[in-house]
Protein backbone atom coordinates (compact mmCIF):
# COMPACT_ATOMS: atom_id res chain seq x y z
CA UNK A 1 0.00 0.00 0.00
CA UNK A 2 1.22 3.76 -0.94
CA UNK A 3 2.09 5.52 2.14
CA UNK A 4 1.25 9.18 0.48
CA UNK A 5 -2.46 7.70 -0.70
CA UNK A 6 -3.20 6.35 3.01
CA UNK A 7 -2.46 10.39 4.62
CA UNK A 8 -4.17 12.18 1.47
CA UNK A 9 -7.53 11.87 3.27
CA UNK A 10 -8.51 15.07 4.55
CA UNK A 11 -10.83 13.51 7.48
CA UNK A 12 -10.37 10.33 9.26
CA UNK A 13 -11.11 6.63 8.20
CA UNK A 14 -12.90 4.34 9.63
CA UNK A 15 -11.88 0.72 10.82
CA UNK A 16 -13.81 -2.22 12.01
CA UNK A 17 -11.97 -4.75 14.10
CA UNK A 18 -12.76 -8.15 12.46
CA UNK A 19 -14.26 -11.03 15.03
CA UNK A 20 -15.10 -13.09 12.43
CA UNK A 21 -18.97 -11.56 11.87
CA UNK A 22 -20.64 -13.00 9.43
CA UNK A 23 -24.44 -13.87 8.59
CA UNK A 24 -26.07 -16.39 6.52
CA UNK A 25 -27.31 -14.47 3.65
CA UNK A 26 -30.20 -17.36 2.58
CA UNK A 27 -31.15 -17.26 6.44
CA UNK A 28 -35.12 -17.60 6.19
CA UNK A 29 -36.50 -15.60 8.98
CA UNK A 30 -39.99 -17.05 8.48
CA UNK A 31 -38.94 -20.88 8.97
CA UNK A 32 -35.81 -20.09 10.72
CA UNK A 33 -33.87 -22.50 8.37
CA UNK A 34 -30.24 -21.90 7.39
CA UNK A 35 -28.88 -23.28 4.60
CA UNK A 36 -25.82 -22.67 5.01
CA UNK A 37 -23.31 -22.49 7.64
CA UNK A 38 -19.15 -21.47 7.39
CA UNK A 39 -16.98 -19.31 6.08
CA UNK A 40 -17.70 -20.37 2.67
CA UNK A 41 -21.61 -19.85 2.84
CA UNK A 42 -21.92 -16.98 4.94
CA UNK A 43 -20.99 -13.21 4.60
CA UNK A 44 -19.10 -10.34 5.67
CA UNK A 45 -20.85 -7.19 6.59
CA UNK A 46 -18.92 -5.55 3.54
CA UNK A 47 -20.59 -8.25 1.20
CA UNK A 48 -24.18 -6.92 2.06
CA UNK A 49 -23.87 -3.71 0.51
CA UNK A 50 -23.09 -2.05 -2.35
CA UNK A 51 -20.04 -0.67 -0.91
CA UNK A 52 -18.29 -1.43 2.34
CA UNK A 53 -19.79 0.50 5.49
CA UNK A 54 -16.14 1.10 6.63
CA UNK A 55 -12.86 2.41 5.34
CA UNK A 56 -10.65 -0.39 6.73
CA UNK A 57 -10.37 -3.57 8.49
CA UNK A 58 -8.39 -4.41 12.06
CA UNK A 59 -7.40 -7.82 12.37
CA UNK A 60 -5.60 -8.44 15.44
CA UNK A 61 -2.71 -11.20 16.33
CA UNK A 62 -4.69 -12.22 19.56
CA UNK A 63 -8.04 -12.65 18.64
CA UNK A 64 -7.00 -14.45 15.00
CA UNK A 65 -4.83 -17.18 16.92
CA UNK A 66 -7.82 -18.17 19.32
CA UNK A 67 -9.29 -20.02 16.02
CA UNK A 68 -7.16 -22.94 14.20
CA UNK A 69 -9.55 -22.27 11.19
CA UNK A 70 -8.90 -18.86 10.87
CA UNK A 71 -5.75 -18.81 12.10
CA UNK A 72 -5.16 -21.78 8.57
CA UNK A 73 -7.28 -19.39 6.49
CA UNK A 74 -5.39 -16.46 7.21
CA UNK A 75 -2.15 -18.07 6.53
CA UNK A 76 -2.70 -19.94 3.64
CA UNK A 77 -4.78 -16.88 1.86
CA UNK A 78 -3.46 -13.93 2.73
CA UNK A 79 -5.55 -11.59 4.69
CA UNK A 80 -7.34 -9.84 2.17
CA UNK A 81 -8.14 -13.25 0.51
CA UNK A 82 -9.52 -13.87 3.53
CA UNK A 83 -12.10 -11.49 4.73
CA UNK A 84 -12.70 -11.38 0.84
CA UNK A 85 -12.10 -7.42 0.11
CA UNK A 86 -9.81 -6.02 -2.75
CA UNK A 87 -6.46 -6.19 -2.62
CA UNK A 88 -6.53 -2.50 -2.57
CA UNK A 89 -8.40 -2.14 0.86
CA UNK A 90 -6.48 -1.28 3.80
CA UNK A 91 -6.26 -4.10 6.24
CA UNK A 92 -4.49 -2.91 9.91
CA UNK A 93 -2.61 -5.63 12.02
CA UNK A 94 -2.10 -5.16 15.68
CA UNK A 95 -1.24 -7.64 18.57
CA UNK A 96 -4.06 -7.41 20.39
CA UNK A 97 -2.70 -6.05 23.85
CA UNK A 98 -6.04 -6.24 25.33
CA UNK A 99 -5.81 -9.92 25.11
CA UNK A 100 -2.60 -10.29 27.18
CA UNK A 101 -3.10 -7.37 29.40
CA UNK A 102 -2.32 -9.33 32.49
CA UNK A 103 1.04 -10.94 31.20
CA UNK A 104 4.32 -8.96 32.49
CA UNK A 105 5.73 -9.23 28.70
CA UNK A 106 3.97 -9.50 25.63
CA UNK A 107 3.78 -13.07 24.15
CA UNK A 108 4.82 -12.27 21.18
CA UNK A 109 8.58 -10.51 19.51
CA UNK A 110 9.09 -7.78 17.27
CA UNK A 111 10.53 -10.13 14.46
CA UNK A 112 7.91 -12.83 15.04
CA UNK A 113 5.16 -10.05 14.54
CA UNK A 114 6.68 -8.92 11.27
CA UNK A 115 7.21 -12.31 9.61
CA UNK A 116 3.26 -12.15 10.41
CA UNK A 117 2.62 -9.35 9.03
CA UNK A 118 4.68 -9.69 5.66
CA UNK A 119 3.20 -13.70 5.30
CA UNK A 120 -0.04 -12.46 5.85
CA UNK A 121 -0.38 -9.45 3.35
CA UNK A 122 -1.17 -6.44 5.92
CA UNK A 123 -0.92 -3.43 4.36
CA UNK A 124 -0.21 -1.61 8.07
CA UNK A 125 1.42 -3.23 10.89
CA UNK A 126 1.77 -1.98 14.44
CA UNK A 127 4.77 -2.33 16.77
CA UNK A 128 4.43 -4.69 19.31
CA UNK A 129 2.80 -2.62 22.59
CA UNK A 130 2.14 -3.41 26.37
CA UNK A 131 -0.95 -2.19 27.51
CA UNK A 132 -0.62 0.31 30.97
CA UNK A 133 -4.29 -0.40 32.57
CA UNK A 134 -4.62 2.38 35.44
CA UNK A 135 -2.66 5.58 35.47
CA UNK A 136 -1.24 3.92 39.15
CA UNK A 137 -0.34 0.36 37.89
CA UNK A 138 2.64 -0.64 39.48
CA UNK A 139 4.54 -1.53 36.34
CA UNK A 140 3.43 1.39 34.12
CA UNK A 141 6.85 2.73 33.70
CA UNK A 142 8.15 -1.05 32.78
CA UNK A 143 5.73 -1.34 30.31
CA UNK A 144 5.93 1.92 28.56
CA UNK A 145 9.18 1.26 28.39
CA UNK A 146 8.86 -2.31 26.52
CA UNK A 147 6.56 -0.19 24.63
CA UNK A 148 9.11 2.54 23.01
CA UNK A 149 11.70 -0.22 23.14
CA UNK A 150 10.01 -2.59 20.50
CA UNK A 151 8.76 0.37 18.56
CA UNK A 152 12.36 1.08 17.87
CA UNK A 153 13.67 -2.84 17.34
CA UNK A 154 9.87 -3.16 14.82
CA UNK A 155 10.65 0.02 12.39
CA UNK A 156 14.35 -0.93 12.40
CA UNK A 157 14.12 -4.26 11.80
CA UNK A 158 11.60 -3.13 9.08
CA UNK A 159 13.49 -1.17 7.60
CA UNK A 160 16.74 -3.65 7.17
CA UNK A 161 14.49 -5.90 5.88
CA UNK A 162 13.36 -3.59 2.83
CA UNK A 163 9.28 -4.19 3.69
CA UNK A 164 6.83 -2.67 1.77
CA UNK A 165 3.99 -2.24 3.98
CA UNK A 166 3.20 0.62 5.92
CA UNK A 167 4.82 0.64 9.95
CA UNK A 168 2.90 1.78 12.75
CA UNK A 169 4.45 3.14 16.01
CA UNK A 170 2.43 1.82 19.43
CA UNK A 171 2.02 4.48 21.97
CA UNK A 172 0.98 4.12 25.17
CA UNK A 173 0.95 6.03 28.29
CA UNK A 174 -1.39 7.33 31.43
CA UNK A 175 -1.90 10.85 31.11
CA UNK A 176 -1.38 13.66 28.41
CA UNK A 177 2.07 14.24 29.48
CA UNK A 178 3.24 10.80 29.25
CA UNK A 179 1.38 10.77 26.05
CA UNK A 180 2.97 13.34 24.45
CA UNK A 181 6.07 12.31 25.41
CA UNK A 182 6.07 8.95 24.05
CA UNK A 183 4.68 9.96 20.96
CA UNK A 184 7.26 12.42 20.20
CA UNK A 185 9.67 10.37 21.07
CA UNK A 186 8.11 7.12 18.67
CA UNK A 187 7.92 10.07 15.84
CA UNK A 188 11.71 10.90 16.08
CA UNK A 189 12.19 7.28 15.45
CA UNK A 190 11.03 8.04 11.73
CA UNK A 191 7.12 6.53 12.15
CA UNK A 192 4.35 8.34 9.58
CA UNK A 193 1.94 7.01 11.80
CA UNK A 194 1.34 6.93 15.49
CA UNK A 195 -1.34 3.87 17.32
CA UNK A 196 -2.40 5.46 20.20
CA UNK A 197 -4.12 2.84 22.76
CA UNK A 198 -5.04 2.06 26.18
CA UNK A 199 -8.15 5.43 26.03
CA UNK A 200 -11.40 3.17 25.72
CA UNK A 201 -12.16 3.78 29.17
CA UNK A 202 -10.55 7.33 29.38
CA UNK A 203 -14.00 10.10 29.59
CA UNK A 204 -14.01 12.21 26.28
CA UNK A 205 -12.84 15.35 28.00
CA UNK A 206 -9.92 13.10 29.19
CA UNK A 207 -8.81 11.98 25.47
CA UNK A 208 -9.22 14.87 24.06
CA UNK A 209 -7.16 16.16 26.45
CA UNK A 210 -4.21 14.13 25.15
CA UNK A 211 -5.07 14.23 21.85
CA UNK A 212 -4.05 17.98 22.18
CA UNK A 213 -0.78 17.36 23.99
CA UNK A 214 -0.11 14.33 21.58
CA UNK A 215 -0.73 16.45 18.50
CA UNK A 216 1.25 19.66 19.60
CA UNK A 217 4.46 17.14 19.73
CA UNK A 218 4.01 16.06 16.39
CA UNK A 219 6.40 16.54 13.18
CA UNK A 220 4.90 17.54 10.38
CA UNK A 221 3.44 14.79 7.94
CA UNK A 222 2.94 12.37 11.19
CA UNK A 223 -0.90 11.45 11.83
CA UNK A 224 -2.59 9.33 14.51
CA UNK A 225 -4.71 6.46 15.11
CA UNK A 226 -6.60 5.95 17.30
CA UNK A 227 -7.66 2.19 19.21
CA UNK A 228 -11.12 1.25 20.05
CA UNK A 229 -12.85 5.00 19.39
CA UNK A 230 -15.85 5.93 17.46
CA UNK A 231 -17.89 8.30 20.04
CA UNK A 232 -19.99 10.79 18.52
CA UNK A 233 -18.48 13.70 20.93
CA UNK A 234 -14.78 12.48 19.94
CA UNK A 235 -15.68 12.78 16.14
CA UNK A 236 -15.97 16.64 15.19
CA UNK A 237 -12.68 16.88 16.74
CA UNK A 238 -10.35 14.28 15.31
CA UNK A 239 -9.09 16.13 12.17
CA UNK A 240 -7.95 19.13 14.13
CA UNK A 241 -6.15 16.32 15.80
CA UNK A 242 -4.62 14.78 13.37
CA UNK A 243 -6.40 11.85 13.54
CA UNK A 244 -6.27 9.77 10.35
CA UNK A 245 -8.09 6.64 11.24
CA UNK A 246 -9.64 5.19 14.52
CA UNK A 247 -11.16 1.26 14.92
CA UNK A 248 -14.03 0.40 17.04
CA UNK A 249 -16.84 -2.26 17.13
CA UNK A 250 -18.61 -0.94 19.83
CA UNK A 251 -22.00 -0.07 16.86
CA UNK A 252 -21.70 -3.40 15.83
CA UNK A 253 -22.05 -5.15 18.90
CA UNK A 254 -24.40 -2.45 20.88
CA UNK A 255 -26.69 -4.58 18.71
CA UNK A 256 -26.56 -7.58 21.40
CA UNK A 257 -24.80 -6.13 23.80
CA UNK A 258 -26.51 -3.17 25.21
CA UNK A 259 -29.53 -3.67 27.29
CA UNK A 260 -32.17 -1.22 25.44
CA UNK A 261 -29.85 0.91 22.68
CA UNK A 262 -29.84 -1.57 19.81
CA UNK A 263 -30.45 -0.47 16.90
CA UNK A 264 -29.17 2.91 15.83
CA UNK A 265 -30.38 6.03 13.58
CA UNK A 266 -28.73 9.38 13.25
CA UNK A 267 -28.63 11.00 16.72
CA UNK A 268 -30.56 8.52 18.58
CA UNK A 269 -30.50 4.73 19.31
CA UNK A 270 -34.01 2.26 19.92
CA UNK A 271 -34.17 -0.89 22.10
CA UNK A 272 -34.54 -3.83 20.15
CA UNK A 273 -37.47 -5.88 20.13
CA UNK A 274 -36.63 -9.32 22.50
CA UNK A 275 -37.80 -12.63 21.14
CA UNK A 276 -35.82 -15.46 22.99
CA UNK A 277 -36.02 -18.72 21.11
CA UNK A 278 -38.30 -20.98 23.09
CA UNK A 279 -37.99 -24.22 24.73
CA UNK A 280 -37.24 -26.65 21.40
CA UNK A 281 -35.85 -23.77 19.39
CA UNK A 282 -32.64 -23.50 20.30
CA UNK A 283 -31.31 -23.16 23.59
CA UNK A 284 -33.91 -22.85 26.51
CA UNK A 285 -34.13 -19.46 28.25
CA UNK A 286 -32.82 -19.37 31.39
CA UNK A 287 -35.39 -18.34 34.26
CA UNK A 288 -38.50 -19.05 32.25
CA UNK A 289 -41.72 -20.42 34.17
CA UNK A 290 -42.51 -23.45 33.84
CA UNK A 291 -46.12 -23.02 33.50
CA UNK A 292 -48.35 -26.31 32.08
CA UNK A 293 -51.11 -23.80 31.36
CA UNK A 294 -48.69 -21.63 28.83
CA UNK A 295 -49.51 -21.23 25.60
CA UNK A 296 -47.09 -23.12 23.37
CA UNK A 297 -48.17 -21.61 20.29
CA UNK A 298 -47.45 -17.90 21.90
CA UNK A 299 -44.35 -17.71 20.26
CA UNK A 300 -45.32 -18.15 16.66
CA UNK A 301 -48.05 -16.15 16.57
CA UNK A 302 -45.98 -13.17 18.53
CA UNK A 303 -43.58 -13.55 14.86
CA UNK A 304 -46.44 -13.42 13.10
CA UNK A 305 -47.70 -10.78 14.57
CA UNK A 306 -44.52 -8.83 14.02
CA UNK A 307 -44.18 -9.03 10.58
CA UNK A 308 -47.90 -7.84 9.70
CA UNK A 309 -47.76 -5.21 12.24
CA UNK A 310 -44.85 -4.41 9.91
CA UNK A 311 -47.00 -5.25 6.35
CA UNK A 312 -49.77 -2.99 7.71
CA UNK A 313 -51.89 -5.72 8.25
CA UNK A 314 -52.38 -6.31 12.08
CA UNK A 315 -53.49 -3.82 14.75
CA UNK A 316 -50.39 -2.36 17.34
CA UNK A 317 -52.66 -3.38 20.45
CA UNK A 318 -52.74 -6.54 19.16
CA UNK A 319 -48.91 -7.49 18.75
CA UNK A 320 -48.33 -4.88 21.94
CA UNK A 321 -50.41 -7.68 23.90
CA UNK A 322 -48.59 -10.76 22.99
CA UNK A 323 -44.87 -9.35 23.37
CA UNK A 324 -46.04 -8.20 26.95
CA UNK A 325 -47.05 -11.97 27.47
CA UNK A 326 -44.57 -13.63 25.93
CA UNK A 327 -41.84 -11.21 27.66
CA UNK A 328 -43.09 -11.68 30.94
CA UNK A 329 -43.87 -15.91 30.51
CA UNK A 330 -39.51 -15.70 29.33
CA UNK A 331 -38.47 -13.43 31.99
CA UNK A 332 -40.53 -12.70 34.49
CA UNK A 333 -38.56 -10.15 35.88
CA UNK A 334 -38.17 -8.35 32.90
CA UNK A 335 -37.67 -4.58 33.50
CA UNK A 336 -40.78 -2.77 33.08
CA UNK A 337 -39.29 0.40 32.05
CA UNK A 338 -37.80 -1.12 28.62
CA UNK A 339 -40.47 -3.23 27.81
CA UNK A 340 -41.64 0.09 27.14
CA UNK A 341 -39.09 1.30 24.97
CA UNK A 342 -39.49 -2.17 23.34
CA UNK A 343 -42.84 -1.14 22.53
CA UNK A 344 -42.17 2.20 22.10
CA UNK A 345 -39.23 0.68 19.03
CA UNK A 346 -42.65 -1.19 17.57
CA UNK A 347 -44.78 2.07 17.30
CA UNK A 348 -42.43 3.84 15.25
CA UNK A 349 -40.51 1.54 13.41
CA UNK A 350 -37.82 3.19 12.49
CA UNK A 351 -36.52 0.50 10.53
CA UNK A 352 -38.94 2.04 7.90
CA UNK A 353 -36.84 5.20 7.02
CA UNK A 354 -33.48 3.42 6.90
CA UNK A 355 -32.51 3.31 2.84
CA UNK A 356 -29.80 0.54 4.45
CA UNK A 357 -29.50 -2.94 2.35
CA UNK A 358 -29.89 -4.63 5.72
CA UNK A 359 -32.82 -2.94 6.62
CA UNK A 360 -34.49 -2.84 2.86
CA UNK A 361 -33.68 -6.76 2.62
CA UNK A 362 -35.05 -7.56 6.21
CA UNK A 363 -37.76 -4.98 7.63
CA UNK A 364 -38.77 -5.79 11.00
CA UNK A 365 -36.45 -8.61 11.75
CA UNK A 366 -33.54 -6.22 11.39
CA UNK A 367 -35.02 -5.31 15.04
CA UNK A 368 -36.08 -8.69 16.44
CA UNK A 369 -33.24 -10.02 19.15
CA UNK A 370 -32.98 -13.22 18.30
CA UNK A 371 -30.11 -15.43 17.08
CA UNK A 372 -26.75 -14.20 15.13
CA UNK A 373 -28.99 -14.15 12.45
CA UNK A 374 -30.49 -11.08 13.26
CA UNK A 375 -28.68 -9.92 15.61
CA UNK A 376 -25.78 -9.44 13.28
CA UNK A 377 -27.42 -7.80 10.59
CA UNK A 378 -28.25 -5.13 13.32
CA UNK A 379 -25.01 -4.62 13.86
CA UNK A 380 -24.33 -4.23 10.40
CA UNK A 381 -26.85 -1.69 9.68
CA UNK A 382 -25.08 -0.08 13.10
CA UNK A 383 -22.12 0.27 11.66
CA UNK A 384 -23.20 1.65 8.23
CA UNK A 385 -24.92 4.63 10.26
CA UNK A 386 -21.63 5.31 12.08
CA UNK A 387 -20.33 5.33 8.77
CA UNK A 388 -22.49 7.99 7.15
CA UNK A 389 -21.45 10.18 10.17
CA UNK A 390 -17.60 9.69 8.72
CA UNK A 391 -18.60 10.85 5.05
CA UNK A 392 -20.46 13.41 6.38
CA UNK A 393 -17.37 14.51 8.31
CA UNK A 394 -15.04 13.87 5.16
CA UNK A 395 -17.75 15.66 2.81
CA UNK A 396 -17.50 19.06 5.45
CA UNK A 397 -14.08 18.80 5.26
CA UNK A 398 -13.73 18.53 1.59
CA UNK A 399 -16.04 22.15 1.75
CA UNK A 400 -13.31 23.51 3.79
CA UNK A 401 -15.56 23.10 6.91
Amino acid sequence: MNADAYFSFDATRYFIPDWDDRVDPGFDFVTEESPGKGWEAERYAHELFPEPPYDGLLVSKVVEEKSRQRRARLRALGVHAALRVTPEFPVLGDCGAFGYIDEPSPPYTCAEVLDYYTACGFDLGVSVDHLIPTADHPDRELRYRITLTNAEEFLTEHRRRGLGWIPVGAVQGWDPESYAEAAARTAAMGYRLLALGGLVRASTPEILAILAAVSRTLPAGVGLHLFGLSREALLPHLRAHRVVSVDSASALRQAWLSPDQNYHMPGQAWCAIRVPQSEGRGRKKAGARHDVNFDSGLEGRLLAALRAHDADEGHLDEVADLLTRYTRHCTPDFPPARLKKMLHTLEVRPWKDCPCAICRACGIDVAIFRGNNRNRRRGFHNTWVLYRRFLALRKSAGRGG
